[in-house]
């Protein structure tokens, strides 16, 4: 077997090794105070180092120091520190003792030099000896080497020494100690219990030559060990062979024949209990049949009944089915989502990610520290294009941490829902204050969010990835003075039971400032997602020709996006309809049955006015186009285009009629739905929102395309 295999098959092994009583006594004090206070007592310092998403970590804090006989020990022998290996004082000693996995123990001499360490999670009792002997000379690594180099060879000093070999990375040289260790001992001294480690620690599957000794002289080894301990290890070998059948891949091709003899040697074997060998056996001959649907439902058929690991190691390796149909993909996940208890915290998180991918997301982190409150709820919430969003979190010591899976870039609103923040609206009982934030697959954000009762929540950016930055970016930290005072001024409206209706000054002063941040933004960043989003949201306030320029700065995955790809095919449909571009003629009968032609009016500026008595912009737009007739008709032919949205010509000539005659409009009027079957003014000037305003120049070219009640079109009527 090669080295590859026999690596694989090491780790298989280990897996189930994953990673107050007066227990060990961690002391609050820095790296500088524990050296000082060992050195005073005559102890070492013990450090533990961890973090908040190591698994391993977390069982040995729950599971190993808590206890009374590890206390006892720990306490009487060292001066121990827990140190979070990605904070502070943590990061830097782990920097200094070169820690690359957790947990890391590392023990020194109270001048600071190591002495010994060792990581991953240990059963108390291993653990503990493991530590008094990495402190003892005679059995340091050191002492180790020492003693075995001298030919010592009693059973405890070649399980330790191969053991150090092996924690070292020196594979061939581990095994080769157990090996000729093995092939040394007389036939009765290798079925004793004292060598019994040779087969539970060292021997990894049935081909060994180990492990077909212990089969060959099966009943001498039950004799001197017992049957239970004895067949508890041929099923551990029979199963680690079965693995590579029951699961969707392995490292090396796997046959029908070769299943076929595992199972004869299962047979001859005779385990007393073959636990779920049976179902995994059914497993493998699906397996092997290559339907992959038919796996996935007997696999959920059988989980019931399996042990975790083997469960675990089926969810494993179900990232294989990416290739297989939507269906199939679907499968998965639900077999992931519903056994992803199987595994401890660290090993979910692998699985959740072999979830995510199989549903073609990534997840996207925030955390956010926030003063005012010290635990609550927070709701999250907003549309995405799989529908709406909605989810809940709590959170304590000030902190929020949001972990959400999602496939597409989404702006998502985070509701604080704290008490302390919490203030009575007449419309809505109680409002709760929010935020808005960018939720984008694979990144993350670290903020503070500085929030008030009664007042419009602020953010700090501290760190994270770069669409959320720029959208932190705009939204807050470049918000424009009339920007805040509309927001708060909002708030305290609704509060209050106001009507916001009442401050239109305000309202056209936020409109306009938040115009200009959003525009000034979007041209000074034409590479950022936020700037093709707002670019896309707000189309119509950009000359097309300056859209597309910004287009073309985009890097060409944002042009690849969704809202890249719907901006390219709006600026493609608009490209004969530019400033610059030749504006179409067209003859339509005015109100008096007059032929209207911009044929006819060619040599004058034309400022056409598309609208509908229905469009409340329109209505509301038409007092300031008044007032520019007033002072630009010498200069300029007005003629308002309407387009009713009602089948019936005679009830589109009655409400076209009367609302010019409500807004008192004067100047040439016409309506679009007479003769449009012949020639529609909306098709052949591409108006896809009311109002539009479309200036053209003596020559008859396009001079300016104005879309929405607030674009006005005097700044260019002034430079006539």
């Amino acid at each position: 077997m090669n080295k590859k295999v026999i690596i694989w098959m090491a780790g298989i092994l280990l897996l189930p090794l994953w990673v107050c009583a007066q227990g060990v006594n961690f002391r609050p004090l820095s790296y500088t105070e524990a050296i000082e206070l060992a050195a005073k007592e005559n102890k070492m310092v013990f450090i533990d180092f961890y973090t908040t998403w190591c698994g391993p970590c977390k069982r040995m804090s729950k599971e190993v120091f808590p206890q009374q006989e590890v206390g006892e020990y720990f306490n009487r022998t060292f001066i121990s520190l827990k140190l979070d290996a990605e904070k502070e004082n943590g990061l830097e000693l782990a920097k200094k003792y070169a820690v690359k996995a957790f947990p890391t123990f590392v023990v020194l001499s109270p001048d600071g030099t190591e002495v010994f360490r060792t990581s991953g999670y240990r059963p108390a009792d291993e653990f503990v000896e493991k530590i008094r002997k990495g402190i003892d000379p005679r059995w340091s690594p050191a002492g180790l080497i020492k003693r075995y180099e001298k030919g010592e060879r009693t059973p405890q000093l070649v399980d330790d020494y191969a053991t150090l070999l092996l924690e070292q990375g020196k594979t061939n040289e581990g095994f080769g100690v157990i090996n000729d260790y093995f092939n040394r001992l007389s036939a009765r001294k290798k079925v004793k219990p004292e060598n019994f480690f040779l087969y539970e620690r060292y021997t990894l599957n049935f081909d060994d030559p180990k492990a077909q000794y212990v089969f060959d002289n099966r009943e001498q080894f039950v004799r001197a060990n017992g049957k239970e301990i004895v067949d508890k290890l041929l099923y551990s070998w029979l199963r680690i062979r079965l693995i590579p059948y029951f699961s969707l891949r392995s490292p090396e091709p796997v046959t029908a024949e070769g299943l076929q003899k595992l199972k004869t040697d299962i047979e001859q074997v005779k385990l007393t209990h073959t636990r779920a060998m049976p179902d995994l056996l059914a497993i493998a001959d699906v397996r092997m049949g290559g339907n992959v649907r038919e796996y996935l439902e007997i696999c959920k058929e059988k989980f019931p009944v399996l042990e975790d690991q083997d469960r675990f190691l089926i969810l494993l390796d179900l990232e294989v089915v990416m290739t297989e149909s939507q269906e199939v993909k679907q499968l998965a996940v639900d077999l992931l989502r519903s056994n992803m208890q199987v595994a401890d915290e660290f090993h979910q998180r692998i699985l959740r990610m072999k979830m995510l991918e199989l549903e073609g997301k990534k997840d996207f982190t925030l955390q956010a520290e926030i003063d005012a409150v010290e635990k609550g709820k927070v709701i999250v919430m907003g549309w995405t294009p799989q529908g709406m969003l909605q989810d809940t979190f709590d959170f304590t010591d000030h902190r929020i941490r949001l972990n959400m899976a999602a496939r597409d870039t989404s702006r998502l609103t985070l509701k604080l829902l704290c008490e302390e923040l919490a203030c009575p609206a007449p419309r809505l009982g109680t409002y709760y204050p929010n935020v808005s934030l960018m939720v984008v697959p694979g990144e993350y954000a670290v903020m503070k969010i500085r929030a008030e009762k009664g007042k419009v929540p602020e953010i700090d950016w501290i760190r994270g990835g770069t669409v959320a930055h720029d959208y932190w970016r705009l939204y807050y930290e470049q918000v424009d003075p009339a920007e805040a005072a509309y927001r708060q001024l909002t708030m305290t409206n609704m509060l209050e039971g106001g009507d916001i209706r009442d401050y239109k000054e305000e309202f056209d002063a936020y409109m306009q400032a938040n115009k200009q941040t959003i525009m000034a933004f979007v041209r000074a960043n034409p590479r950022s997602y936020i700037s093709l989003m707002n670019l896309l949201e707000h189309y119509n306030w950009f000359d097309e020709n300056e859209a597309e320029r910004i287009y073309d700065q985009l890097p060409q995955e944002l042009q690849g996006t969704a809202y890249g790809k719907i901006l390219k095919r709006k600026l493609d449909a608009g490209r004969p309809y530019r400033p610059g571009t030749i504006a179409p003629d067209f003859v339509k009968k005015d109100m008096n049955g007059k032929d209207v032609s911009l044929k006819k009016l060619k040599g004058k500026y034309v400022l056409l006015d598309f609208w509908g008595s229905w469009c409340g912009p329109c209505r509301a737009s038409h007092p300031h186009l008044k007032e520019l007739h007033k002072k630009y008709s010498g200069k300029v032919v007005f003629v308002n285009v309407a387009d009713e949205n009602v089948k019936d010509l005679e009830q589109a000539k009655k409400l076209w009629k009367q609302a010019v005659k409500e807004d008192g409009m004067t100047w040439t009027q016409i309506l679009n739905n007479e003769g449009k079957e012949e020639q529609d003014l909306l098709k052949l000037y591409n108006i896809t929102s009311f109002p539009t305003k479309i200036l053209i120049d003596p020559e008859g070219k396009v001079v300016a395309r104005l879309v929405g009640a607030t674009a006005d079109p005097e700044e260019f009527l002034k430079a006539l």
